[in-house]
């Protein structure tokens, strides 16, 4: 399997992100940076949507932006289940060496996935790794209802 080279450079700067800024300030500009690109990325998605609806829309729009191999989010209470395949970032170790879920480019993909459900829904959330399977290549996130 080929490594889309654009992932390679947003992994290096991610790595140089928290070389510079420590992995806490890289954590904190990576989210920030994921939450403004929701709107550079779907600049007119609909408002006010329920919970299932909004759920399909993202993981479909997730699922074809050619970083993931899928992605499903479901509802789970007044929270969200997040459970994502063949993510091109968990397959970049050698260049970011930090555990899946502590790399800063993960940070980048919370931030999308809550400004994207607070545009959808009008609800905030907060994003979080739950469990990653390295041998089936996997993660389980939640987004938190706040």
């Amino acid at each position: 399997m080929s490594v889309d080279p654009r992932n390679v450079i947003l992994a290096r700067i991610s790595t140089g992100l928290s070389d510079m800024l420590g992995q806490m300030g890289a954590h904190a500009t990576m989210r920030d940076m994921g939450t403004h690109s929701s709107h550079e990325l779907w600049p007119d998605w609909p408002e006010n949507q329920n919970i299932d609806d909004a759920c399909t829309l993202l993981s479909d729009a997730l699922s074809r932006i050619g970083t993931f191999d899928s992605v499903n989010l479901t509802p789970a209470g007044e929270n969200i289940r997040i459970d994502i395949k063949g993510c091109e970032f968990n397959r970049l170790g050698k260049i970011e060496a930090n555990p899946v879920g502590e790399r800063s480019i993960c940070f980048f993909g919370f931030g999308l996935i809550e400004k994207s459900l607070e545009r959808l829904t009008g609800h905030h959330y907060r994003v979080e790794l739950v469990h990653h399977n390295a041998e089936q290549d996997t993660c389980e996130e939640i987004a938190r209802f706040r």
